[in-house]
């Protein structure tokens, strides 16, 4: 990397929410939606977070941003650790990191005009001398996302999904981020409009040098847009490493087996790997030893006992698997 330091360091991340039953609500166990999450993001790259729904990847998203609070780990940002701030040393640098949900529909004000809607953030942050300069901003932003800037004037409703998945960018652009979390923003959007939008937040990259942390579940996705990936299973980081490599040379078997599930890989790789097979067991319990044991292909005694960490392999990579210890025995 030319940076000396990312923008954004995740360490041993977790969150975990309580599971309460009987009158007095007691609290009996936990779901461990994310489980000590390591991450790193460059200034001006993308990094995708991927795996099955329901491994914890939306959690680490909004637990980077508080929106959910976590029980332990740092975030830092900029060299300052967000979960160690006061509301009002964090203020200035929610400014810098922002947020575009899944659903624009949902997550945009249906009474509020499109004005309004980019409008709010910069009148919270003090962005702009007056509204009049404001709305010239908001006018600009509608160009930058190559929609009209009459319809400042319009409300959500009277927009396409993709049209207001664009607002939704814009209104993310109105602060002037840094770093953009991108939570399945193109899952509900038609294949041509997922690729439109795709080409504008890499256009927005080039121009802005914005930051991505792009959470999806489609690999076809990842290699049009990522830098690098990580590999999330059940709470935990089961691969991580350049993006090329991962596609043309994953490591660890569950890896392996999402690609093999694509139907958009390589001709080539297809039939090298097996697909992963069951379900995946309850974040409230699981697995003990290594958590993908219960599926994998080729687990092995260590594997139902002993749980791994990750493992660094001579390409750069990191891998939860015990095949890339080093110092592991022969299976």
């Amino acid at each position: 990397m030319t940076n000396a330091a990312p923008l954004l360091r995740v360490e041993g991340l977790t969150t975990w929410f309580p599971i309460k039953r009987g009158l007095f609500r007691k609290t009996v166990g936990h779901v461990r939606a994310v489980d000590g999450v390591d991450l790193e993001i460059w200034p001006g790259k993308t990094l995708a977070l991927v795996g099955e729904s329901g491994c914890g990847k939306t959690t680490v998203g909004r637990s980077i941003l508080g929106l959910v609070p976590s029980i332990a780990g740092k975030v830092w940002f900029e060299g300052k650790d967000l979960r160690a701030l006061s509301q009002d040393e964090l203020r200035p640098l929610r400014q810098r990191l922002q947020i575009v949900f899944q659903d624009p529909q949902a997550s945009l004000d249906p009474r509020m005009r499109v004005r309004d809607i980019l409008c709010e953030g910069m009148e919270s942050f003090g962005i702009g001398t007056n509204d009049a300069e404001r709305t010239e901003r908001a006018a600009a932003l509608l160009r930058r996302v190559q929609m009209n800037p009459d319809h400042l004037w319009r409300y959500p409703h009277e927009f396409s999904g993709g049209q207001r998945q664009r607002l939704g960018i814009a209104r993310a652009l109105a602060v002037e981020p840094q770093l953009i979390i991108c939570d399945e923003a193109v899952s509900a959007l038609d294949v041509s409009i997922q690729a439109q939008i795709l080409n504008l937040l890499g256009d927005l990259q080039d121009e802005l040098g914005l930051a991505y942390l792009f959470i999806t579940h489609d690999l076809s996705v990842v290699r049009y847009l990522a830098d690098e990936v990580a590999v999330m299973y059940l709470g935990q980081i089961v691969e991580r490493g350049a993006t090329a490599r991962i596609f043309s040379a994953p490591a660890h078997p569950y890896t392996q087996g999402l690609l093999a599930a694509a139907p958009s890989i390589d001709p080539l790789r297809r039939g090298v790997q097996a697909r992963v097979q069951g379900d995946v067991p309850s974040p409230a319990a699981p697995p003990p030893g290594c958590r993908f044991h219960t599926r994998c292909p080729e687990v092995f005694a260590r594997c139902r006992s002993e749980e791994p960490r990750l493992f660094a392999l001579p390409n750069g990579e990191v891998s939860r698997c015990f095949r890339d210890d080093p110092a592991a025995p022969a299976a």
